[in-house]
């Protein structure tokens, strides 16, 4: 009996559970992932698996069994693949996933810089506003504007992403320009959907070594899910937005928006690249995120 690989087909069988999927997943017969798995009971002594006619479940030792082995097999699998990568530039492919707004700001830098330095790497980009499961939908790297929060993910800082309160210069002059945060309730505020607190806004008050934290219950006639929407919006007069100063940057030096309440948005938001916890991280994700880090973190 070939341990390792019986090993796996334990593993296989107790991740899918049935004897069947693990086979139709792994490409090999289910008599032949029977047999390895019955093997491997008879050379521990143990019974792994719990069998009826309509279910299968892992005994108490099958759980114990199955997380030593995942860590085992773990190890093997970086082991090898550390080693393979010690000589080699990154390649293969690579499942992306990134907000609309953030891809039409940084678009090149994302796919057509990286790939001329790494042309064996093929990507494979997802935008979508939608919270993507990174385990069940298998994405290499997340990249979101937010603070992290899954703890069974890790995140890495691409650079600071401080959200800003804009309008335009058109709807400033029409309504007045706000001195306080509480001057807000008597705005039309744009609101992105995407803030958890959406609108509830914070802001900092007091000075400096005395500062404190002030929320602001908003209201407009705008709710949508997009920093890109909001700005455009707010520039168009309908109101004042929070976005990422990277997505309003143009337009505030272009003169189309004006900053309000300069200093005191108190969201602390991150461009973060968010990968699975794993014990081996490939090397093509990590010359991916290296190379936003370099890139965007200028």
């Amino acid at each position: 009996m070939d341990r390792l690989v019986a090993m796996e087909a334990f593993v296989r069988v107790a991740d899918a559970g049935s004897f069947s999927a693990a086979a139709r997943h792994w490409g090999r017969s289910k008599a032949v992932v029977s047999k390895y798995v019955n093997a491997l009971e008879a050379h521990l002594g143990v019974q792994l698996l719990r069998r009826t006619t309509r279910s299968l479940s892992l005994t108490e030792a099958g759980r114990a069994y199955r997380e030593r082995c995942t860590n085992v097999l773990g190890e093997i699998q970086a082991l090898e693949a550390s080693l393979r990568e010690g000589v080699a530039a990154p390649r293969g492919p690579l499942r992306v996933t990134a907000p609309p707004g953030f891809a039409s700001h940084y678009l090149d830098v994302m796919t057509k810089d990286f790939l001329a330095r790494f042309p064996e790497v093929t990507i494979d980009l997802d935008l979508t506003h939608r919270m993507v499961d990174l385990v069940e939908e298998n994405v290499d790297v997340a990249i979101r504007i937010t603070d992290p929060s899954d703890s069974s993910l890790v995140a890495r800082r691409i650079a600071p992403a401080p959200i800003v309160a804009v309008a335009a210069p058109s709807y400033l002059r029409r309504r007045g320009t706000p001195k306080t945060p509480s001057d807000l309730r008597d705005h039309d505020c744009l609101v992105d959907t995407n803030f958890r607190d959406q609108q509830r806004w914070r802001f900092r008050t007091g000075n400096e070594g005395k500062a404190k934290t002030e929320t602001i219950a908003v209201s407009g006639p705008l709710r949508v899910n997009s920093p890109d929407a909001v700005r455009e919006m707010a520039e168009a007069g309908l109101g004042i937005g929070l976005v990422p100063h990277f997505v309003a940057s143009d337009a505030l030096h272009a003169g189309r928006l004006r900053e309000v309440l300069k200093g005191r948005v108190a969201f602390q938001w991150s461009i973060l690249a968010v990968y699975p916890r794993r014990r081996y991280l490939p090397l093509r994700v990590r010359a991916y995120i290296d190379h936003l880090a370099e890139r965007i973190g200028e």
